[in-house]
Order: structure tokens, then C-alpha cells, then sequence
């Protein structure tokens, strides 16, 4: 039986027993104190459940390089900007929490400039960015700027196109910039790509296309933490 039951009960029994009023009315005062006090129990917020610790951030850290192949040919004369293209992560690497990336991760890459020579005097220009890196089934972005950029196979110039020239970094965003500004109608959108192709690599041939073939490296190493 409650508290309040009891006091009800008790009130009951001391007016068939002909208590006094100022004990009924001291016993009724009571019960309903009793009564209030129940209502504010039941109605009363439950405690908060205690917070859990923070989980730790499963990252790769900045200042990490990764080096990644490209798996297929990316050229001015198939890719725009805009497109994106497939690479893999040749090198494991490991961070913080027990993140990791295994060789051969995929990757995906993003072309940031691309312009095809119209003659002898004009380059041709190929801007590429690696973008992310696919972990737990959905792509990590990447922010990290390109380091260097190996090509391994050949380049296939014929007679009118020149060796390519392969600049990485702020000295990418600054050749984007040089080659799409000597048009007039080109010097925001050159400077504007410039910027973004800062963080990537810019190749240039003299003639022809510009292309980065299959089986290329490119180095970035991240400004960045990179979560996983």
C-alpha cells in the first residue's frame, strides 16, 4: 500500500473512531501534501543517462603522401573539365583510431583544366586533381596538394608535338593560369583554374594533345586530415 493510501486509510479509521476535528483536519492536511507530492514524483523528468566518451577520429593524418596510379589515359582530346577519372593507391598507409588505406584503394580524380593547342604557338594544357579516395564504401575527399607526377609509359609524341612539360603544385595553378590568360576573353577563367589546379597537376605539350597516360604516378601529399 502507498503513502497515500495509507494516510487516506488512516484518516478514515481516526474519523470512525471519533477523533477530534483539529486531528482530522491536521491528518486530511497531510494527505493531501502526500497526495501533491506523488503527482510531482510521477510527472518529474528521468535523470539524464550518462554521455558516452568521445569515439577518436579514425584519420590519416596531414602531411601524409600517398601515391596513386592512374588507371586510364586522360587527355585533352577525350576528357573536359569537369570529368573525372580512375585511379588506385599503390602504397598502404596508416593513421590515427586504426584508420588505414590498403594498396590498391580506389580513387577518383578530377579534370580542372583542358585545352587543346590550335597551332605551333599555342600549348596545350591538361589540369588534373586527385579528389578521393573510396573507404567504407563511399568516397573520403581529399585536400592535399601534388607533389610530383611520374610518367612511366610513353608519351607517343609524333614529329609536331614536343616532350610534356609536368609542373605540380602553385606552379601548376601559375602555367593554367600563363597559358589560358594570353586570351583576353580567357583571363578570369585562367586565373579562376589556375587556383583550383593549384592542389593538382598541370601538364603541357607544344602541338598536339596533352595527355597523362595509364600506368602515371602522381604524389600528393595532404594538407589535411583525411577521415575515414
Amino acid at each position: 500500500m502507498n503513502r497515500f493510501a495509507l494516510s487516506v486509510a488512516f484518516v478514515t479509521a481516526l474519523a470512525a473512531c471519533g477523533g477530534d476535528a483539529e486531528s482530522r483536519e491536521a491528518l486530511e492536511s497531510q494527505a493531501l501534501a502526500d497526495t501533491v507530492h506523488a503527482q510531482a514524483s510521477r510527472s518529474a523528468p528521468a535523470a539524464p543517462l550518462a554521455t558516452t566518451a568521445a569515439q577518436p577520429v579514425r584519420a590519416i593524418q596531414a602531411g601524409t603522401l600517398l601515391t596513386f596510379e592512374v588507371r586510364e589515359d586522360v587527355s585533352t582530346s577525350s576528357h573536359d573539365v569537369g570529368d573525372s577519372f580512375s585511379l588506385v593507391l599503390l602504397d598502404a598507409a596508416a593513421g590515427t583510431a586504426g584508420a588505414a588505406l590498403s594498396a590498391g584503394t580506389s580513387a577518383r580524380g578530377l579534370v580542372t583544366a583542358s585545352h587543346s593547342s590550335s597551332g605551333p604557338e599555342d600549348q596545350s594544357i591538361l589540369g588534373l586533381r586527385v579528389t578521393s579516395v573510396e573507404a567504407d564504401g563511399s568516397q573520403k575527399p581529399i585536400v592535399g596538394e601534388a607533389q610530383s607526377a611520374d610518367i612511366e609509359t610513353s608519351t607517343r609524341d609524333s614529329g609536331t608535338r614536343t616532350a610534356a612539360t609536368i609542373a605540380t603544385g602553385t606552379a601548376a595553378g601559375a602555367i593554367v593560369g600563363q597559358i589560358l590568360g594570353r586570351d583576353t576573353r580567357s583571363t578570369v577563367t585562367g586565373a579562376a583554374v589556375g587556383t583550383a589546379v593549384g592542389v593538382g597537376v598541370a601538364l603541357t605539350t607544344r602541338g598536339g594533345q596533352a595527355e597523362l597516360p595509364a600506368g602515371s604516378r602522381i604524389v600528393v601529399r595532404l594538407s589535411e586530415d583525411l577521415i575515414l
